[in-house]
């Protein structure tokens, strides 16, 4: 599972650093990696080798139901996401390109694509739903 889980999110963020909606969120990542070279608008995947093994990490955690390693920091998935000031519609998007990558990624592995997708519609909602990311709105 390790390895489709490495092979989902590096073909993910390949994707959603190019995105013309959300791409701009995932190049500041990018910035702030260490030794970054490359065109600014097409970091190269090696731009996120201190990030994707924490997100790895991330994943397979959600996946298999495991804790993270105790030396692991928690996430704190809405507060960085406030930081980026995201959007409803880059997080409906952010959602699509996983799906998309999942199904290209996982075509084998039929009931790891549902466990992901899952927990995709979960996080969707806990996202769209937050009212520290984006104000409730008065009726």
């Amino acid at each position: 599972m390790e390895n489709q889980i490495e092979s989902v999110v590096v073909a993910f963020y390949k994707k959603a650093t190019t995105d013309i909606l959300i791409g701009y969120h995932f190049r500041k990542i990018a910035v702030l990696e260490a030794g970054h070279q490359g065109h600014p608008l097409r970091p190269p995947i090696e731009a996120f080798s201190d990030h994707l093994p924490r997100i790895n990490t991330f994943w397979h955690s959600q996946l298999s139901g495991r804790p993270l390693p105790k030396n692991e920091a928690p996430f704190d998935l809405i507060g960085i996401h406030a930081l980026l000031k995201v959007r409803k519609g880059e997080v409906s998007r952010w959602v699509t390109l996983f799906r998309q990558t999942l199904e290209e990624e996982l075509q084998e592995s039929p009931e790891l694509k549902k466990k992901w997708n899952e927990k995709l519609t979960l996080f969707e909602r806990k996202f769209l739903e937050s009212p520290v990311l984006f104000k409730p709105s008065n009726p």
